[in-house]
């Protein structure tokens, strides 16, 4: 937009305000009616008659108690606990005793070969930098042959150094 363009619209829109401020102060200002008093004290009338319904239908405030006895709470509140702690004492009482925790389940055959293989293989393919096809082959056929924990040790230290970008990974699909 030009300089001038915009002078032009700046002008007319100060005319413009101009002029509807002139008319404003020309124009009589609005008759006023005789209905409007006679409205505001029907307003009023009607406010009134809503603040006494109101404070006729709002309930006083409960009484404060003033004979609480607190020795009685007290032996009640201590009665109370006492059965409920016996009733726990029985309940534990004529549960079975728990079982010992079972050991764990042996390991598979030929698992710690299986572990230092796949160690090696991890080790082997951190110090490389490389990750390929051919090394999740050979973990996806290591895997059944591994614990929970001995697989999670191996996936948490090719996690790290993929993570770490010390290990590049070519395989298609996912890595392990």
């Amino acid at each position: 937009m030009t300089m001038a363009s915009r002078a032009f619209q700046l002008a007319m829109l100060l005319a413009a305000a101009g002029a509807g401020f002139g008319l404003s102060r020309w124009a009589p200002p609005p008759a006023t009616t005789d209905e409007t008093p006679r409205q505001l004290e029907r307003l009023e009338g009607e406010l009134r008659a809503l603040r006494q319904a109101l404070e006729a239908t709002s309930r006083p405030a409960p009484p404060a108690v003033a004979g609480l006895d607190v020795a009685a709470l007290r032996d009640d509140l201590r009665r109370m606990m006492r059965e409920e702690l016996q009733a726990t004492r029985d309940e534990i009482s004529s549960s079975p005793p728990e079982e010992k925790p079972r050991p764990p389940p042996p390991l598979p055959p030929r698992n710690p070969e299986a572990f230092a293989k796949a160690s090696q293989l991890v080790e082997r393919s951190i110090s490389s930098r490389q990750w390929g096809e051919q090394e999740r082959g050979e973990l996806i056929t290591l895997r059944p042959q591994l614990t929970t924990a001995q697989f999670q040790e191996l996936f948490q230290k090719l996690a790290v150094a993929m993570n770490s970008q010390q290990l590049r990974v070519t395989t298609r699909g996912p890595p392990f």
